[in-house]
């Protein structure tokens, strides 16, 4: 059976900047690990979505956002497709 993800990005993606795609869950526990008004700053930087849906999202940051978010440290974060480009 086919997973179907949908994807969301940081501002920062029609600047031309470069990026990954990050799992959508581990987004989310990033920013749970940031103080609450870091947490809110960084989520209005990335289209929104419930956290529901979380792992059916593929959510693309820039490398600035993703090292914010400690994301950068974590391989596993990243999708297959992201880490075969890296």
């Amino acid at each position: 059976m086919k997973k179907e993800f949908r994807e969301r990005e940081c501002i920062h993606q029609d600047d031309g900047a470069d990026g990954a795609f990050y799992n959508g869950v581990f987004y989310l526990q990033a920013l749970q690990r940031l103080p609450v008004d870091a947490a809110v700053q960084m989520a209005s930087k990335v289209s929104p979505f419930f956290w529901a849906d979380a792992p059916h999202i593929l959510v693309w940051l820039c490398q600035d956002c993703a090292s914010e978010l400690r994301l950068t440290d974590t391989p596993r974060a990243m999708t297959q497709t992201a880490r075969r480009q890296a």
